[in-house]
């Protein structure tokens, strides 16, 4: 692919979160307001939809085969993974209660780390400030911990291969910002900018094989790629203003998959799903999250 080209022609009123199964040469992604999953095989045409009965912020694949679906309760699982039709998911855990006061919050985009742990976040529908907060959910564990509070819209999520480094993203802060990361503990510390976007505003990113970042551009019709220290080094022009989120693909994990949101202003090329054949750099299988701890050794 000498340029960026449609992949799915579906129309997501909020397209998000894909990723790609190995094991199946799947690309799944959500459509958050649609309350809909969708998948492509990456080398046929064969496509699915399910529709999930609450809006779905995010789809995280487990190693069982199942997936994991963050809803506006919190993150419920999927046995196995469906090719279509309507399903009801087993809640795994609850956000903790909000004040009365508070406006409704919903789940937004979420991954597991390298460890199998599962990061998940949350956003108010109406975008107060400092109303949501990043979670994580342990394997076997049936609590959210907190990890960052007083976030706005939380929503980019990733880990370096070559660093202890966590990547994360509150949208209206205009920063990706970067937290040391412990793989053994799960703790995060010491968070500071890594890079600044000036144009639209960050959105959900992934992260290569050489530990460059990938930030999509809400309002901002691009993917970005930033260097390990942060210098940026790439644009991919989208032609669909509101960029949500990015992954690689493929069975080389070379073609950069993007998703996007419908906005009236358009001419109907946001909300589908886009491909961009790289070429020169690869990315990283998906980390999967684990329902049940490793056994001791």
């Amino acid at each position: 692919m000498a340029r960026v080209e449609i992949f799915d022609d579906r129309t997501c009123r909020l397209g998000e979160g894909p990723y790609y199964d190995e094991r199946t040469d799947r690309v799944w992604w959500v459509d958050i307001l649609g309350r809909r999953l969708l998948w492509r095989t990456f080398g046929a045409a064969t496509a699915g939809e399910v529709v999930v009965g609450a809006h779905v912020g995010a789809v995280v694949p487990d190693t069982s085969g199942g997936l994991v679906v963050c809803l506006p309760p919190g993150p419920a699982h999927l046995p196995v993974a469906p090719d279509a039709g309507e399903v009801t998911p087993t809640p795994l855990a609850h956000y903790p209660p909000s004040p009365a006061s508070w406006p409704a919050l919903r789940s937004n985009d979420a991954k597991a780390d390298p460890s199998g742990r599962l990061w998940l976040g949350t956003m108010a529908y109406d975008e107060t400030p400092g109303a949501g907060a990043l979670y994580r959910l342990d394997p076997g564990a049936t609590r959210l911990r907190t990890m960052v509070e007083r976030v706005t819209i939380s929503n980019g999520l990733g880990w370096s291969p070559t660093e202890p480094r966590m990547y994360y993203i509150d949208t209206p802060t205009r920063r990706v910002d970067v937290f040391d990361y412990d793989a053994g503990t799960g703790e995060i510390a010491n968070r500071r900018p890594f890079a600044v976007v000036d144009r639209g505003h960050p959105d959900g990113l992934c992260v290569d094989a050489e530990g460059g970042v990938w930030v999509a551009l809400w309002n901002g019709s691009a993917v970005l790629r930033f260097s390990p220290t942060g210098e940026l080094e790439r644009t991919v022009p989208v032609p669909a203003p509101r960029v949500t989120s990015c992954t690689f693909a493929g069975p080389d994990l070379d073609t950069l998959v993007i998703t996007t949101a419908a906005s009236e202003t358009d001419d109907g090329a946001g909300g589908r799903t886009y491909a961009y054949r790289l070429g020169d750099v690869v990315g990283l299988p998906v980390h999967r999250f684990a329902l049940t701890p490793e056994p001791s050794s």
